[in-house]
């Protein structure tokens, strides 16, 4: 009677325990990449127009101002893309996780 009802409460959890990790942390996460990764590509096509408006400025006889105004230029892209690829990565690891657990209950219910 006790075995009947442990194996009930564990198939249960395997036929419900799917759903969670899938809603709350697989979809998010793939979302998360996508968007986050579409940022990235755009901040990226950015950062190489301005280093190499950067570069031109630098290479030519411009004032110090105006190298320090294009430098900073460039590094706003550079930070802006280093934040959305940490979020994308942080997005594929909480993705990964939610993998992870899906795996490891279907192998418990097995």
């Amino acid at each position: 009677m006790v075995n009947e009802k442990r194996e009930r409460s564990v198939q249960e959890r395997g036929r419900f325990g799917f759903w969670w990790p899938l809603l709350l942390m697989v979809v998010p996460g793939v979302l998360g990449v996508v968007i986050f990764g579409y940022y990235c590509l755009i901040d990226w096509a950015a950062l190489q127009a301005d280093y190499a408006h950067y570069v031109q400025v630098a290479a030519s006889t411009a004032d110090l101002r105006a190298v320090f105004i294009a430098e900073s230029q460039q590094n706003i892209h550079r930070i802006n893309l280093f934040a959305e690829g940490v979020w994308a990565l942080l997005a594929a690891i909480l993705a990964a996780i939610g993998v992870h657990g899906i795996v490891q209950i279907r192998v418990r219910s097995d």
